[in-house]
């Protein structure tokens, strides 16, 4: 759950960033080709942000769900050897 919030908010700051951008580039006085040009470009870069986050985001929690399968699959193997030992030392 704390790792969920932490991405929440990651994602927060890095869409108020992109927004601010925006804002600040709105409020500057500049013609309007460039003022655009610059708001397309500041877009693009917080786009490829996202998509870098997104992308190590997705990377992480694959580790992390090949990482539980492998420790649910040792606990069931100790759980079939054990109930195996416990059959042998009742029969």
């Amino acid at each position: 759950m704390a790792k969920d919030t932490k991405s929440g908010t990651i994602l927060a700051f890095i869409v108020g960033i992109g927004v601010g951008a925006a804002v600040a580039l709105l409020l500057a006085p500049q013609a309007g080709d460039e003022l655009r040009d610059q708001i397309a470009e500041a877009i693009g870069d917080g786009v490829d942000q996202l998509r870098d986050r997104t992308r190590d985001l997705s990377r992480h929690s694959q580790r992390f769900v090949k990482a539980a399968k492998e420790q649910v699959q040792e606990a069931v193997e100790q759980g079939t050897e054990a109930f195996k030992e416990a059959k042998k030392a009742g029969a």
